[in-house]
C-alpha cells in the first residue's frame, strides 16, 4: 500500500459545484482544499474555466484522479423486476426494452444497473437501473474536460452521498431509509447490504418539508411498489446540507413512525482547518471512492450503452483474429529467433565461466612467481637458522660455567654476547681458540661489579630456589660486552 493518496470529488448540484480534495497518510484522511461555486445548468464553458482553473492550478490538482456525482434529478433510478433467464444479459435486454422503461432508447441515453438478487420465489431478478440522457452527460464531460480532468467514475449523487455513512449506521440485515435534505431539494433512498436500492427526488417547499417527506414516505411504500416493507426498515438516518434540529428528527420521526437519528457527517476525517465543509457532504463521498478504491454500483463512466457496441466487439473480435493469423505466419521465425538467441545466451554464459577461469589461471601464475621470488629467502632463512644453532652450541660448549650471559645477538656473520665473568680476559682467549669465531674483541670497557658479590655456582647450598655451590673465596664478577665474526661467513 502506498503511503500517501489522493483523490478530487467532484459533486454537481442544482444551484452550486462543490470540489473537495482529500489526502490520505499513513491511514489519517484529511480535507487539504475544497471550493464551491455557483452553478446552474447549461452554464457556459467559459463560465465553468474562469471559476475552476485557477483553483486547479494552484493547488496543482489537474492531473487528480477525480470522481463525479451528478445531481439525483438529472438521472432516473428505476426499480425493475425482470425474468430470471434474461439474467446472463441483463446489459443486452436493457438495452433493447429501454425505451419500453424510460422516455430513453439506447441511442439518445446511457444507462447503467445495479444487480438486487432474486425475488423471494426466485422466479425473477431485482434491478435498480440508472438511466442518463447522453446530451446531459456529455455537457458535464465537456465542462470537466475544458478545466483539463477526465474522470474515474460518474455516478448519481445518492450513492456517492451513501460512502459518508459510517458502517456503524449499515443495515445489518434489514433496511435503512436515509434522507438527504439539500438546499432546494431532498432525496429518500433505501439502502440494503448492497447498497442504494431505491432512490427518489422532490423539492422542498418551504416549511412543507415534514409533509413532503410523509407523502413521500408513505407513496414508497404503497401497493405499486412491492419491493419494500416498512417492518424491514430498521431506521431513518437523516444528513444533508443543511443542519437538522432535535425538533426537525421527531416531527420525521413521528410521522415515519421509525426512529429518526441524525448521521455524523464526517467520522474518522480531519477538517480543522476547513470552514463551512458541511456544504460539501456528496463531493466528499465522491473524494473517499479513489481513497477507499471502491467499485461503483452505477457508473457511467467504464461502459457507455450505445448501438454502436455490439459493432465495436466485433470489430474488437475480428481485429484479435487478424493479430492471431499473423503470429502464426511468422510463428516459426519468431521461434527460430528465439532459439537462436537462447543459444547466443548460452555461449555467452559459457565464454565468462572460461574468462574467469583464465583470469583465475593468471592470478596462480602471478603468485607463483612471487613465491618462486621468495625460495632464495626462506633458503637462506633455513641455512641461517641451522648456523644459529651451531654457534648456540659452540657458546655453550666453550663458555665455562663461572661466566653468565645475559645477552646473545647474532646478525648476519657477527654475534655479540654480553654478561659477566670471573675473568673476561679468559673468556676472550677462549672464543679466540674455537675454530668458529675470529675476530673477537671486547665492544666495551670491562667493568667489575663493584655493588654487590656473588658465590660462584659450584654445587651445595640453596638459596630462593637456586643451587649454590660453596667458593673457598668471595668473588668479584666483571661485566663484559665481546663481539666475534663468524669464521666462514
Amino acid at each position: 500500500m502506498l503511503l500517501s493518496k489522493s483523490s478530487l470529488g467532484i459533486s454537481f448540484g442544482d444551484d452550486r459545484v462543490d470540489l473537495v480534495s482529500l489526502r490520505r497518510s499513513f491511514g489519517k484522511t484529511t480535507v487539504v482544499k475544497h471550493l464551491s461555486i455557483p452553478f446552474v445548468y447549461g452554464m457556459k464553458k467559459e463560465e465553468f474555466e474562469s471559476n475552476v482553473s485557477d483553483f486547479l492550478k494552484v493547488n496543482r490538482l489537474q492531473r487528480m484522479m477525480s470522481y463525479v456525482a451528478l445531481p439525483r434529478r438529472d438521472c432516473m433510478l428505476l426499480p425493475l423486476e425482470l425474468p430470471v433467464t434474461t439474467e446472463e444479459n441483463l446489459r443486452e435486454v436493457l438495452g433493447y426494452e429501454l425505451d419500453n422503461y424510460t422516455p430513453f432508447s439506447v441511442n439518445t441515453a446511457y444507462f447503467y444497473f445495479q444487480n438486487l438478487g432474486h425475488t423471494l420465489d426466485g422466479g425473477k431478478v431485482k434491478i435498480l437501473l440508472c438511466v442518463i440522457e447522453k446530451e446531459r452527460l456529455n455537457y458535464y464531460l465537456d465542462l470537466l474536460k475544458n478545466v483539463g480532468l477526465e474522470p474515474i467514475s460518474i455516478e448519481v449523487s445518492s450513492t456517492a452521498f451513501a460512502r459518508t455513512i459510517s458502517k456503524d449506521n449499515k443495515p445489518a440485515a434489514g433496511k435503512n431509509v436515509v434522507l438527504y435534505l439539500g438546499t432546494n431539494t431532498c432525496e429518500i433512498s433505501i439502502h440494503g447490504e448492497r447498497g442504494v436500492e431505491y432512490s427518489s427526488a422532490f423539492d422542498r417547499k418551504g416549511g412543507q418539508t415534514v409533509e413532503t417527506i410523509s407523502n413521500e414516505y408513505k407513496r414508497l411504500f404503497s401497493s405499486d411498489i412491492s419491493w419494500y416493507k416498512i417492518a424491514e426498515i430498521e431506521k431513518v438516518m437523516i444528513a444533508g446540507d443543511e443542519e437538522s434540529d432535535e425538533g426537525l428528527l421527531k416531527e420525521i420521526s413521528n410521522v415515519i413512525g421509525k426512529e429518526a437519528v441524525k448521521v455524523e457527517a464526517f467520522k474518522g476525517i480531519d477538517i480543522r482547518e476547513v470552514e463551512g465543509l458541511h456544504l460539501y457532504r456528496v463531493a466528499l463521498g465522491c473524494g473517499l471512492i479513489g481513497l477507499n478504491g471502491d467499485t461503483l454500483a452505477l457508473n457511467f463512466v467504464p461502459v457507455k450503452a450505445d448501438s454502436g457496441k455490439i459493432a465495436g466487439t466485433l470489430r474488437f473480435t475480428a481485429l484479435i483474429l487478424l493479430i492471431f493469423l499473423l503470429s502464426l505466419w511468422v510463428g516459426e521465425f519468431v521461434l527460430r529467433i528465439h532459439k537462436e538467441s537462447k543459444t547466443l545466451k548460452q555461449l555467452k554464459e559459457k565464454t565468462a565461466v572460461l574468462e574467469r577461469s583464465a583470469l583465475t589461471v593468471e592470478n596462480l601464475k602471478k603468485e607463483a612467481v612471487v613465491l618462486e621470488g621468495r625460495f632464495p629467502q626462506l633458503d637462506n632463512f633455513s641455512k641461517r637458522r641451522v648456523l644459529f644453532l651451531s654457534v648456540l652450541k659452540e657458546l655453550t660448549d666453550v663458555i665455562p660455567s663461572d661466566t653468565y650471559l645475559t645477552v646473545l645477538k647474532y646478525h648476519e656473520n657477527e654475534i655479540e654476547i654480553v654478561g659477566r665473568s670471573v675473568s673476561a680476559v679468559a673468556l676472550l682467549s677462549l672464543l679466540e681458540a674455537s675454530p668458529m669465531f675470529k675476530n673477537v674483541e671486547f665492544s666495551a670497557t670491562v667493568k667489575r661489579r663493584e655493588a654487590a658479590r656473588e658465590r660462584l655456582a659450584r654445587g651445595g647450598t640453596t638459596i630462593a630456589g637456586r643451587v649454590i655451590l660453596p667458593a673457598p673465596d668471595d668473588t668479584y664478577l666483571e661485566n663484559f660486552s665481546i663481539k666475534a665474526k663468524l669464521e666462514g661467513m
